[in-house]
């Protein structure tokens, strides 16, 4: 049974894992929000460019939200099972006894 006094997992589970949930969701929007592309000015020197919208969408693995949700996922999971949980799994579930 789980101890009713281990309010403190909650949190940490909550720092560690909850913030992957609204970054994938930026990470979506950024992936379906079309992208833009530098074009060369028709008539301007070498090397004079301006953004022009795309109609291809960027690949949603080469997202920078994206791949914060991944290292954000890898350093939580490092930070609650390796640091928090081996020095307070035996707290946190602790059988009540009445």
């Amino acid at each position: 049974m789980i101890n009713e006094n281990n309010f403190d997992m909650w949190i940490a589970i909550a720092f560690c894992f909850l913030p992957i949930i609204p970054l994938l969701i930026i990470a979506y929007i950024s992936h379906r929000s079309k992208s833009k592309v530098k074009e060369q000015v028709p008539g301007a020197v070498a090397g004079v460019t301006r953004w022009v919208p795309s109609d291809k969408n960027v690949p949603f693995h080469k997202i920078a939200w994206f791949q914060f949700a991944l290292v954000w996922l890898v350093l939580g999971s490092i930070f609650f099972f390796g640091l928090l949980w081996p020095d307070h799994h035996d707290v946190w579930f602790e059988p009540v006894i009445k």
